[in-house]
């Protein structure tokens, strides 16, 4: 469907010349196609005889060879004895190439035969000659009567080999005849296919370019009558047609939109001046809930540096001290939250978070703290530290009968500042501690996150933000009532010079 549409958005100079172009590949293809086929069949057709040709060839060197043999063993002729050596090498070269494998074909068989008795042949003229040059006159004719024999014994076995081959050879002929008229079948079918399809694909690429010229002209006539209502379709491609199609639909639309906007301009004027009253009042509701949102927390700690006042002069210290814990952390909550600070600042606004709860839990909860000093003036998101040790509190620590403890520590491993933090309350189910490790744990999950509460997967993904690394937290429980350590790991920046 693709290959189509790309094939529709092309110019019609390529929908044409395509389909030339293409008629010439396949026509050359089929040709090429059908020339090696022939040439297939002609070099089958040669080599049928060629194994009568090399079996002549063979009876030929046998015989010459036997030939320079005998004029040497008569007259001791120097040119016989070479003209046997050449026969001979020429004789033992064509013997070696046929094959010695043990089979039940009659032809490989007969094959087989001559090679062995060839051999032998060699052989015996070898002792024959060998004899003749020491005048041992009794040795050399009885080598010569025994490779008279296989002289006969190959000449017969070349004789009916040579028949055999013939026989199965004009077999092979008449079949490679047929195949051949088959061929020449096939081949005017192909050429047939061909030209059908070609055709076919004519008639189609034609009419995809015809069709569209045939509906806009019905269009056009319907516009010439006034009729500016017609349905518009969409062009099947961005050619030339296509290009005139939607130039066509464009001036439809705009002259429908020029009479709708004629007709409509006044109710479309007063639409906007109330939509211009809306965004009035919504800017100044804005406004006033801006302002309000500013009042609230001056209202806030205004409220509270009374209650100070109030303590103070009465000498309650330590409604005063909780008053002061309150106010600082409130007014560190509003100042930092989103902002940069401190290790050593986030450290007081934990301070100040376990005051207030310890007044709430009468004392119930103990931290203890083992702090690196060196680090507390590294750079650190606002408002991250606070919550992991809420969370502590809230789900952790929150339902226990047993001590309450909270250990905190903050030291340099690796180049990279390491904060711990561990609780021994209830520790987190094994299914929820997975889906925090792996990152899948939203705060959507959190259904028992209230009010301004900040879950675990909120701080990682700050420290993510914030550090620009992935690995800033670890989480560990051993379980239901086995505590939780969690681990952040960042690197160490500090104020003029962030090692980022």
């Amino acid at each position: 469907m693709k290959q189509n549409r790309r094939f529709l958005n092309q110019s019609l100079r390529t929908k044409l010349i395509l389909p030339v172009m293409l008629t010439l590949a396949v026509s050359l293809s089929v040709n090429l196609m059908l020339f090696n086929r022939i040439n297939t069949t002609v070099e089958n057709m040669d080599e049928v005889y060629d194994t009568n040709i090399r079996l002549g060839s063979l009876e030929r060197v046998l015989t010459d060879m036997e030939s320079s043999l005998y004029q040497y063993l008569n007259i001791q002729s120097q040119a016989a004895l070479e003209s046997f050596i050449g026969s001979r090498e020429e004789f033992e070269g064509m013997i070696s190439e046929i094959d010695n494998t043990i089979t039940d074909h009659p032809a490989r068989r007969m094959e087989r035969n001559i090679r062995n008795l060839g051999y032998s042949y060699l052989e015996l003229t070898d002792q024959a000659i060998a004899a003749k040059q020491i005048h041992d006159v009794s040795s050399y004719k009885e080598s010569y009567e025994e490779l008279q024999a296989i002289y006969g014994y190959l000449l017969n076995y070349i004789s009916g080999l040579d028949t055999l081959r013939f026989k199965t050879n004009s077999e092979n002929y008449d079949t490679l005849y047929q195949y051949l008229r088959y061929l020449e079948i096939f081949i005017t079918f192909v050429l047939i296919a061909v030209a059908a399809a070609l055709t076919l694909l004519l008639y189609v690429i034609i009419g995809n370019f015809t069709k569209p010229l045939e509906k806009l002209a019905g269009k056009a006539k319907e516009v010439e009558k006034g009729n500016f209502g017609i349905a518009l379709e969409e062009p099947e491609s961005t050619d030339e047609v296509g290009t005139v199609t939607a130039a066509f639909n464009q001036m439809i639309v705009s002259i429908n939109n020029y009479i709708r906007k004629t007709r409509e301009s006044l109710e479309l004027e007063m639409r906007m001046k109330e939509r211009e009253l809306a965004m009035e009042n919504l800017l100044k509701d804005a406004q006033l809930k801006y302002y309000q949102a500013q009042i609230n927390p001056h209202f806030l700690f205004n409220t509270l540096n009374a209650g100070l006042q109030l303590a103070m002069m009465e000498d309650a210290e330590r409604t005063y001290a909780f008053i002061e814990n309150m106010a600082f952390f409130f007014r560190y909550r509003l100042k930092k939250n989103g902002e940069a600070s401190t290790l050593g600042e986030e450290l007081e606004l934990i301070d100040s978070y376990m005051y207030i709860m310890n007044v709430r839990y009468c004392n119930e909860i103990h931290l203890e703290r083992e702090i690196d000093a060196r680090l507390l003036d590294i750079l650190f998101p606002g408002m991250v530290l606070q919550p992991v040790v809420e969370n502590a509190l809230r789900h952790g620590l929150g339902d226990v009968d047993w001590e309450k403890k909270i250990w905190f520590s903050v030291s340099q491993e690796t180049g990279k500042a390491i904060i711990r933090i561990r609780d021994n309350g209830m520790g987190i189910p094994e299914e929820i501690l997975k889906k925090l490790n792996s990152g899948v744990f939203t705060e959507s999950d959190q259904s028992h996150e209230k009010g301004n509460g900040v879950g675990l997967a909120n701080v990682r993904e700050r420290l993510r933000l914030y550090f620009d690394q992935i690995d800033v937290m670890d989480i560990e429980s051993g379980g239901t009532g086995q505590g939780t350590l969690i681990t952040i790991k960042v690197p160490i920046w500090r104020k003029g010079a962030p090692e980022k």
